[in-house]
């Protein structure tokens, strides 16, 4: 939405991908109307949050979301941050003395 001066950062997908053909064609001369069933928030969020539809909006998210680059289950998850706690006390305590 930079074309109406309502900078967001967004996830990368269909929907954006429109939105971004629209501002591209159509420039300054972008109007919200020109996007608004793309970018309109309550039906678009029951969507996604009911069907798991990603492609259903535009979603915001924060810098964190390039960081993510897959979606573990709960017991990976969990998992691996054990392995990570795990190798960071071996390391810290690594040449410490043993009582």
């Amino acid at each position: 939405m930079r074309s109406l001066r309502n900078t967001e950062r967004v996830l990368t997908n269909a929907t954006v991908e429109q939105i971004l053909v629209i501002e591209r064609g159509k420039g300054a001369a972008t109007t919200i109307e020109d996007i608004r069933p793309l970018v309109a928030g309550s039906e678009n969020r029951r969507v996604l949050q009911e069907e798991g539809v990603m492609d259903a909006a535009a979603w915001s998210c924060g810098m964190v979301a390039g960081l993510i680059h897959d979606i573990p289950t709960c017991k990976e998850l969990i998992d691996r941050i054990m392995q990570g706690a795990e190798e960071i006390i071996s390391r810290r305590l690594e040449g410490l003395p043993t009582a």
